[in-house]
């Protein structure tokens, strides 16, 4: 059904933190650290220790499925393969460059004389080869949602940013709101769409301002100002929004592809000047920061630099007891320690002080959780399956339909993490199928 009333809420956003700095771009670490691992797929690595790298030189290949290059954030030389905190929350192996400061490109990078001549195939081949992933989180690979066999007629760009603390691609869109149109009409090309839409939160005034004084030069592309709850955001509530359709697993088979606004300008670089995914825009924010603000860097980038260049941690907090959360509060995963580095996936790092403490240790049965879902589950009820480890009853009480929004647990009176369950009562039903 499509949601005409969301059963979302509105929750406070604490964007005003890392509003008040302007967009800073820290370009040139030391070191970086290129994860050898996207999502959860490891990655095959090409180059060894000693060896002398150029920026946006290939250092590794994803294999299999979503198939492309990963390439080098900076120019250097590779000092060794040593393993580092991620995102994911756990150690992985990554290739250590040390920058040279001689900023060397790869023969690669290199204006394209005629963007604009370049065909449907030539595009999705230059998110291959750009090694292009969602960067709101997600980190799928982009080429493989251009490779569809469905007819597409509307790209939306996901510009609504609704998880808390988050303002990265906000400030992003105000510093380059044209080359995020330009993105959006490569895309629309690529897929061979004649509509376009820009979705963003209507009380972002500043990013309809960015965008109205454009949109005469892309006639094709529109605006779409989303309501202000939580989880707007949502892949699917976009689309129902946007389009007044919805689909069952993706919404290809409505003719419509979905991209993240940061995705769209990075696409733009790589059309327009072959430049791959090496940096991204990341928040640094939560009470335990004593300026918030958000960064452009490479990616490998050691957070605990940035949060330096934020003048460190709130006067009197010891970062052993902060509360560290990789991505935004409602979706991202806790993490132990801020010494992970940043990932084509990380979109912030959140330190609260305190993480919050247990009121009660059990359900009170209030429903809440029921209340807010917004594909109307009853995550309790799940949670109960789970610890029977009833798969008949996870699947019939629909488990799998969880966007994992985290509204459950965000609502939950008694913190149970109650989003957590019903995650691994996902992945217990899958096992049984």
């Amino acid at each position: 059904m499509i949601l005409q009333k969301a059963k979302g809420i509105h929750i406070e956003g604490m964007k005003e933190l890392s509003k008040k700095m302007p967009f800073r771009e820290y370009l040139d670490p030391k070191t970086v650290y290129i994860p050898l691992v996207q999502q959860t797929t490891p990655l095959k690595r090409i180059v060894e220790p000693g060896e002398i790298v150029a920026l946006g030189q290939v250092v590794a290949l994803r294999e299999g499925f979503g198939e492309m290059p990963v390439h080098a954030s900076i120019s250097g030389k590779v000092t060794s393969i040593k393993k580092v905190w991620h995102a994911s929350g756990r150690m992985v192996e990554a290739i250590e460059i040390e920058n040279d400061n001689q900023n060397r490109l790869d023969p690669s990078i290199k204006p394209e004389v005629d963007p604009d001549s370049l065909t449907r195939e030539q595009l999705v081949e230059k998110m291959k080869q750009a090694g292009l992933v969602g960067l709101g989180g997600a980190g799928f690979p982009t080429y493989r949602k251009y490779c569809t066999k469905c007819p597409i007629d509307t790209v939306i760009i996901n510009a609504v940013e609704c998880e808390p603390y988050l303002t990265c691609d906000c400030q992003l869109i105000d510093q380059h709101a044209e080359k995020m149109l330009k993105g959006l009409k490569y895309f629309m090309k690529a897929a061979g769409a004649a509509n376009g839409f820009i979705a963003y939160k209507e009380y972002n005034k500043n990013i309809k301002a960015a965008l109205e004084q454009m949109l005469d030069k892309y006639p094709t592309i529109k605006l779409r100002p989303i309501k202000d709850i939580y989880p707007s955001g949502w892949e699917k509530y976009i689309v129902e929004q946007v389009t007044k359709k919805t689909y069952n697993k993706l919404p290809s088979e409505i003719g419509v592809i979905v991209n993240n606004s940061a995705t769209a300008m990075v696409f733009a670089d790589a059309v327009e000047h072959n430049i791959p995914l090496v940096a991204r825009v990341i928040t640094i924010s939560g009470e335990g920061i004593k300026s918030p603000q958000n960064f452009y860097v490479p990616i490998g980038t050691k957070v605990q630099e940035l949060v330096e260049m934020c003048g460190g941690y709130q006067d009197g907090l010891d970062p052993k007891n902060a509360w560290y959360i990789a991505g935004g509060p409602m979706t991202g995963k806790a993490i132990l320690i801020d010494e992970l580095v940043v990932s084509d996936t990380l979109n912030a790092v959140v330190v609260i002080p305190t993480p919050p403490e247990t009121i009660h240790p059990e359900c009170l049965g209030c429903g809440r959780c029921a209340d807010v879902c917004p594909v109307y589950l009853t995550p309790t009820e799940i949670k109960r399956a789970f610890d029977r480890k009833d798969q008949k009853a996870i699947g019939e009480l629909f488990a799998d339909k969880c966007m994992a929004c985290g509204l459950c647990s965000y609502v939950c009176p008694s913190h149970i993490e109650i989003a957590d369950y019903v995650a691994r009562a996902k992945d217990l039903l899958k096992k049984g199928a």
